[in-house]
């Protein structure tokens, strides 16, 4: 069995392996471009500084885990020939990590080939054995080893367990996004992983758990040798490929403890060490949901950003973000010692929400973040109202069989949704053959002044235009933007179901200036004013409310190919009877 002094010697191994290389690692970062230049935005350093640490630490890890391979520690240590078998995939697995860290330091990956290098690092560990299939938290165990699948893989055929592929794909991106996006302060990555992976190797030496004490205390050489170059002002970032191996490597330490017979670690202490970069992420995420941005925006709300703002250096908020994750180690250990995880999850996440709660408080953050979460909630019952509105329209505007009908369907809709003034122009081959206009008709009241407006030009992809006018009210509870865009859609719906209309009518029926058949000019019910009715066109560049003409003062315009289509009219009223819009 491994004695203190075996991971000391890692520990310093891996802290001087990491000092004598980085210089060089910085030099060859340099060569490559691999350049973080300020943005004056994000970034808050001063000066061009090379991001390529992620090599450093890798070759610290690797020297600190050669030297409890090769010296001789294992006198009786039963699972040494497992263990030694394992540092295959997690070996491979980092290689992954870095080769994809590297390529974006150096030109910029995009996201979603990032995210498949992740993940087929995290293939890689999940079949060489390093996985979750079953999760225990205060005291319960939730199995994840059903249902499961046989894969053909080299030949033999390898099951895989749905559940626990997925929580292990889960845990294994997470961890190395949180530390990813936590690295955006000189040495608050670095320093802070130093913490968590030193307590975890502490927490693996109580319960005398080598397979994990090893990693962990080589991970917390390396990094606190890298601290002495990335300290504000930092000579070099660990950069993706320094922050992604992190993650990955502390999420090996996590799982690996906790599939270790007779001496776990359980799952909630390494969450719980990581508190910092996973409550920063959570707050992310939370704060990009409020205010309807993607996950991937990047914004000046970060808990580092935040203690800047209050005035602090980037020295003071890195000590005071050290203290706060310190605190957190403290509670993992607290738990470890009295074996008790409640008391621990308590105590973390007490700590948590205070910290942030009086962060956010100083910088207004929390009153901002209250307005946006209740504007996103409001916002959203605004959008089902809508939605249910136009849906339900739109499916009556699909079973009616005249223009009437679908003046009145969109009308009543657009009265639901907050507007007092609406107006439909059906136009076809240039010619109006529908003009209605209903609403508030006082001519006193300036359509610019008295509420939004919208004007919606559609066209079904032929010869119909549709054109759609809408004024919603001062009063409306329902937000301007949702009220016209739901209403955009419900003009389509309109525009693609007249169309279906007039397509079925005979050309002879529907022609210049002509209503189709069943189209009555004046409805008996009086749903659709006689004046509303009457045909009219208007100029192309007339604005909303110009002087309209009458179709009979205007000559007859004859669109492309017009001549055909009249043929081919008179050709189908000869050999076919009128229909009706109604008819199928």
């Amino acid at each position: 069995m491994l004695n203190s002094n075996a991971y000391l010697l890692i520990f310093a191994v891996a802290f001087m392996g990491c000092v004598l290389v980085t210089p060089l690692v910085t030099r060859v970062a340099t060569w490559l471009g691999a350049i973080d230049r300020p943005d004056q935005f994000r970034r808050i350093h001063k000066g061009a500084t090379p991001r390529l640490g992620g090599l450093g630490l890798a070759f610290a890890l690797t020297g600190g885990i050669a030297v409890a391979a090769m010296g001789g520690y294992f006198q009786d240590w039963a699972d040494y020939h497992r263990w030694l078998g394992s540092l295959l995939p997690i070996g491979l697995a980092s290689v992954i990590i870095l080769a994809v860290g590297v390529a974006d330091d150096t030109r910029e990956m995009r996201p979603r080939l990032k995210l498949l290098g992740q993940t087929s690092a995290v293939l890689v560990l999940y079949f060489g054995g390093i996985r979750i299939d079953s999760v225990t938290l205060l005291g319960q165990t939730l199995p994840l080893d059903s249902p499961s699948v046989s894969v053909p893989l080299w030949g033999l055929g390898a099951p895989i367990a749905i559940p626990g592929l997925v929580a292990t794909m889960l845990w294994f991106l997470a961890c190395m996004n949180i530390w990813n996006l936590i690295d955006g302060m000189d040495g608050l990555a670095s320093g802070v992983g130093l913490l968590v992976s030193g307590t975890l190797a502490l927490v693996a030496i109580w319960l005398e758990n080598p397979t994990v004490a090893i990693l962990a205390a080589a991970l917390a050489g390396g990094l606190a040798g890298f601290l002495l170059y990335n300290w504000h002002p930092a000579c070099i970032f660990l950069g993706d490929s320094g922050s992604l191996l992190i993650g990955l490597l502390i999420g090996v330490v996590g799982v690996q403890g906790s599939i270790k017979e007779g001496a776990t670690i359980s799952i909630l202490f390494p969450i719980l060490a990581m508190g910092l970069p996973i409550t920063d992420t959570a707050m992310a995420i939370f704060r990009r949901w409020v205010r309807n941005l993607p996950l991937s925006s990047a914004d000046r709300r970060h808990i580092h950003h935040l203690l800047i703002g209050l005035g602090l250096n980037p020295r003071q908020a890195a000590g005071l973000l050290y203290c706060f994750s310190a605190g957190l180690c403290g509670v993992v250990l607290l738990g470890v010692v009295f074996k008790n995880e409640a008391l621990a999850l308590v105590m973390g996440l007490s700590g948590c929400a205070a910290f942030l709660l009086i962060l956010t408080s100083r910088r207004d953050e929390l009153a901002t973040l209250r307005a946006d979460f209740a504007s996103r909630m409001i916002r959203g019952r605004q959008e089902r109202f809508a939605a249910k509105v136009t849906w339900e329209a739109i499916q009556r505007i699909e079973l009616s069989d005249s223009v009437e009908g679908i003046w009145a369907i969109m009308r009543a809709a657009t009265f639901k949704l907050g507007c007092d003034r609406f107006r439909l122009t059906c136009r076809r081959d240039g010619l109006a053959i529908f003009d209605g206009e209903d609403g508030n008709q006082d001519p006193g009241i300036d359509d610019g002044l008295s509420g939004p407006t919208a004007t919606f030009r559609l066209s079904s992809g032929r010869d119909l235009l549709l054109q759609v006018s809408l004024r919603q009210t001062a009063e409306s509870d329902l937000a301007a933007d949702i009220a016209f865009r739901f209403m955009q859609r419900l003009s389509l719906a309109s525009a693609e179901r007249l169309e279906r209309l007039y397509s079925k009518a005979p050309a002879s029926e529907v022609g210049p200036g002509r209503m189709p058949a069943g189209t009555a000019r004046d409805s008996s019910d009086g749903s659709v004013p006689s004046a509303l009715i009457s045909p009219r066109i208007e100029p192309a560049s007339a604005a909303s409310g110009a002087a309209t003409l009458e179709l009979a003062s205007m000559p007859s315009a004859r669109p492309p190919m017009g001549w055909l289509r009249d043929i081919l009219g008179r050709t189908s009223t000869a050999t076919a009877p009128a229909r009706s819009l109604g008819e199928e």
